[in-house]
C-alpha cells in the first residue's frame, strides 16, 4: 500500500512538472511577438527607440530598434537614455505630492500664497490642484498668440533662461477661462509648479526631484537636462525628425524652457523602478495617490491621464494610468495597467510615432489577442517616387493597390496628407496630384478636400480650389479656416 502511495505521489509530481503551463515559456513567446510587432513599425520608419514591458516588476521584454545615433550607426538598446518630454509632468506631480505629504503645501494652496510676485487677480484664484490637473485657465506659453512652437522658440532665444524672469514675462497672461471650469493642457502650469517646488523645498527643481525620487529609487540613469543642456551624457540618444523614408535633425530647441514640464531624461529600466514605486504605500500617502489617479475633467488626474479601455481577446475594460510626451524629436509613453500591474514604456528619438498603435499591439499580446503588425506605408512608396520625379505614375500604381491589394498596404490619411504638404513646398503640381489621390480614396474627409483646395490655390487653379473648399466646408461647417480661404479666393 505504501509503495502504491509513493508511486501515486511521484506520478502526480511528474504531471504537475510537465503539464502546468510554463510562465517562462509563455513570456518567451510574448517576447518574440513583441519584438516582431516593434520591428514592423521600425521597418516602415515610424518607430526608432526603446521599449520595455513588465509585470509586477518582472521584465517580459526590453530592447531597442533603430539607431540612437544614425550618423555613426549606434544602435538603440534598453540602456539608451531619452528625453522624456511631458512624462516629466508625472515626476513634477509626484514631487509636489511629496511636499504635500510633508505638510508644506496643500492641493488648495493658492498660487499667490507661494509665488508672492505673481499677479494677484489670477494668483488668488488658481490653486495647486488647478495647476496639476490643467484647469487653471492660465495661457499656455507654448501657444502664444497662435504662433507655432518654432516661432515661440525664436522668441525665447538660444541661451539658458533665467526661470524667474521667463515666468514673469511669459507665464502671467490673462485667464482664458475661470479656474476649475474647463480643461486645457497647459505647459505654463507645470513651469510654475517647478518654481513652486523650488520655493517650498528650498532646493532647485533638479535636486528636489533627485532627492525625492531618483536617489531613493536608484534611478541612476535619470536627471534633469535643463540646467545641463551643453553637457555630454553617456548613452543619450540623438534626436531626429522623419520625412517618410528620410531623417533630418530638428530645429534647435532651448531645453531650459522645458523645465518642470518637459526637461527630464531617463531610460526604460529606470522608469520600471518609478513604476514599482507607484504601487508602494510607503512612497506616497493614500490621499496623494488618490489625487493623482482620480480622473477629473478630460479624464485627467493630477499629472496623469486616466483612461478605461477594452483590452485583449475578451475586451475586458481595464483602467489605464499613463502619460505621453512629445517635443520635436522625442515621443514617449509611460503606460500602466494597475489591475494586473503591467507596465509598457515606449521611448522614441525620431519624432512623432504611432505609440498608441504600438501600445495597443502590445496589450493585445499580453492579453492573448492577435496583434496587428504594421503594413507598408503607401506614403513611403509615393515619397520615394516624389524624390525620383515620378509621382503621377506611382499614384496610378497606388490606385491599383487600393482597388486590388488594399489589405496589404497602410493607406494612412495623415501620412499622405503630410506628404502632400511636404511636396507643396517645392512642387505644387505633384502636391495637387497627391491631394487629389487622397480625396479619391477618402472622399468623405473634409480635411482632404481642404488640403486639396490649398494645393490647387498655390498651383494657381483658382476655380477648382473654390470647388474643393466648398466641398470641405459643406462637410464640416466648423471649418472656419476653410470659410476664410473660400471668401478670400472669391474676393480676388
Amino acid at each position: 500500500m505504501r509503495t502504491m502511495l509513493v508511486s501515486a505521489i511521484t506520478l502526480a509530481l511528474f504531471l504537475i512538472k510537465n503539464f502546468v503551463p510554463d510562465a517562462n515559456a509563455s513570456n518567451s513567446t510574448k517576447q518574440q511577438q513583441i519584438q516582431k510587432l516593434i520591428e514592423s513599425y521600425q521597418l516602415q520608419g515610424t518607430f526608432n527607440g526603446s521599449v520595455l514591458v513588465a509585470q509586477r516588476g518582472e521584465v517580459i521584454y526590453s530592447g531597442g530598434v533603430g539607431f540612437a545615433n544614425m550618423e555613426w550607426k549606434v544602435k538603440n538598446t534598453a540602456d539608451t537614455k531619452f528625453y522624456l518630454a511631458s512624462i516629466t509632468k508625472t515626476f513634477t506631480s509626484v514631487t509636489v505630492m511629496k511636499l504635500i505629504d510633508q505638510g508644506k503645501l496643500t492641493l488648495d494652496t493658492k498660487l499667490s500664497d507661494v509665488l508672492k510676485w505673481y499677479r494677484a487677480d489670477i494668483g488668488n484664484k488658481v490653486t495647486i490642484r488647478h495647476l496639476l490637473n490643467h484647469t487653471s485657465g492660465i495661457a499656455n506659453y507654448l501657444n502664444m498668440k497662435g504662433k507655432s512652437i518654432y516661432q515661440v522658440a525664436d522668441d525665447f532665444g538660444t541661451a539658458p533662461i533665467d526661470k524667474l524672469a521667463f515666468a514673469k514675462k511669459y507665464c502671467q497672461g490673462d485667464l482664458e477661462f475661470e479656474p476649475g471650469t474647463q480643461w486645457n493642457y497647459n505647459n505654463t502650469a507645470y513651469f510654475l509648479l517647478g518654481l513652486i517646488i523650488e520655493q517650498v523645498s528650498g532646493n532647485s527643481f533638479e535636486n528636489a526631484v533627485s532627492e525625492f525620487i531618483f536617489k531613493p529609487l536608484g534611478m541612476n540613469n535619470s536627471g534633469d537636462i535643463q540646467a545641463h543642456q551643453y553637457d555630454v551624457f553617456p548613452g543619450m540618444a540623438t534626436g531626429y525628425m522623419r520625412n517618410f523614408t528620410d531623417f533630418v535633425h530638428p530645429a534647435y530647441w532651448n531645453m531650459s524652457t522645458a523645465y518642470a514640464q518637459g526637461s527630464i531624461y531617463s531610460n526604460v529600466y529606470d522608469l520600471l523602478k518609478f513604476d514599482q514605486a507607484l504601487y508602494d504605500p510607503n512612497f506616497l500617502s493614500k490621499s496623494s495617490y488618490d489625487a493623482m489617479f482620480t480622473p477629473k475633467l478630460n479624464n485627467y488626474g493630477c499629472g496623469w491621464e486616466i483612461k478605461e479601455l477594452p483590452i485583449g481577446k475578451d475586451k475586458t475594460v481595464k483602467r489605464i494610468r499613463t502619460h505621453e510626451g512629445f517635443l520635436f524629436a522625442w515621443h514617449t509613453r509611460f503606460y500602466q495597467i494597475p489591475d494586473d500591474q503591467y507596465l509598457i514604456v515606449i521611448l522614441s528619438n525620431r519624432g512623432s510615432a504611432p505609440l498608441e498603435n504600438i501600445c495597443s499591439g502590445i496589450t493585445d499580446i499580453l492579453y492573448d489577442r492577435q496583434s496587428v503588425l504594421m503594413k507598408p506605408l503607401i506614403a513611403n512608396f509615393v515619397f520615394d517616387s516624389f524624390k525620383n520625379k515620378s509621382v503621377k505614375s506611382a499614384l496610378e500604381q497606388c490606385r491599383g493597390y487600393f482597388l486590388k491589394e488594399k489589405d496589404k498596404w497602410d493607406f494612412n490619411e495623415l501620412e499622405l496628407n503630410h506628404l502632400g504638404y511636404y511636396a507643396l513646398l517645392s512642387d505644387p503640381e505633384s502636391s495637387v496630384s497627391i491631394f487629389k489621390f487622397i480625396t479619391d480614396i477618402y472622399p468623405q474627409s473634409w480635411n482632404a478636400w481642404d488640403s486639396y483646395g490649398e494645393a490647387l490655390a498655390v498651383a494657381g487653379n483658382k476655380a477648382e480650389a473654390i470647388q474643393a473648399y466648398e466641398r470641405s466646408v459643406k462637410m464640416n461647417p466648423e471649418n472656419k479656416a476653410g470659410f476664410e480661404m473660400l471668401k478670400k479666393l472669391k474676393d480676388e
